[in-house]
């Protein structure tokens, strides 16, 4: 085991939770909420934590190319929150046309909170094998189907992604 898989930036890796379906809030939110939530619920992959994770802008770009449907009456609900925080773990890997392509066979092929829920474990499987230098335990064929197999090795670039990024940050902190 090396310091870096000791290090509080694996620790909070190892410790994160991705929220599921039925932990998103049950209330309509307006825009302000929904940022404040996103940006706390998925904090930890922000490696400078000086960027924003998201923005009100980036929320209308999404609405305005057809990612997320437009709110009711300034309000979003469950699903929008959900489709939002997706949107902000690809956009680490893939461009908007990217996720445009993948959401759309996702959605097209399973309900919003069976991909939704399937992703979050996903990511949380794939940051531990990530982190951890573990040869992945859920054998490929846990699901037969394509657009599974494209959402793991989406989770599993993205948690490479984060890896990286954390290590960096780890060997700067030790430089300094």
């Amino acid at each position: 085991m090396t310091i870096f898989e000791n290090s509080k930036y694996t620790k909070e890796i190892l410790e994160f939770h991705f929220p599921r379906y039925e932990e998103l809030p049950n209330i309509e939110l307006y825009m302000d909420q929904v940022i404040s939530f996103i940006e706390n619920t998925l904090k930890v992959f922000n490696p400078t934590e000086k960027e924003k994770i998201i923005t009100s802008s980036m929320v209308n770009n999404y609405v305005k190319q057809g990612l997320v449907s437009p709110p009711v009456k300034k309000k979003y609900t469950k699903n929008h929150i959900a489709y939002i925080i997706v949107v902000c773990v690809l956009k680490q890997i893939l461009s908007i046309s990217e996720i445009c392509a993948l959401i759309k066979i996702q959605i097209d092929t399973y309900p919003i909170e069976e991909a939704y829920d399937y992703f979050a474990g996903w990511i949380e499987k794939a940051l531990e094998i990530a982190f951890t230098n573990e040869k992945d335990k859920l054998k490929e064929n846990d699901s037969t189907r394509y657009e599974a197999r494209i959402v793991r090795l989406a989770t599993k670039s993205f948690a490479n992604k984060i890896y990286l990024q954390k290590y960096l940050l780890y060997t700067n902190s030790k430089e300094s």
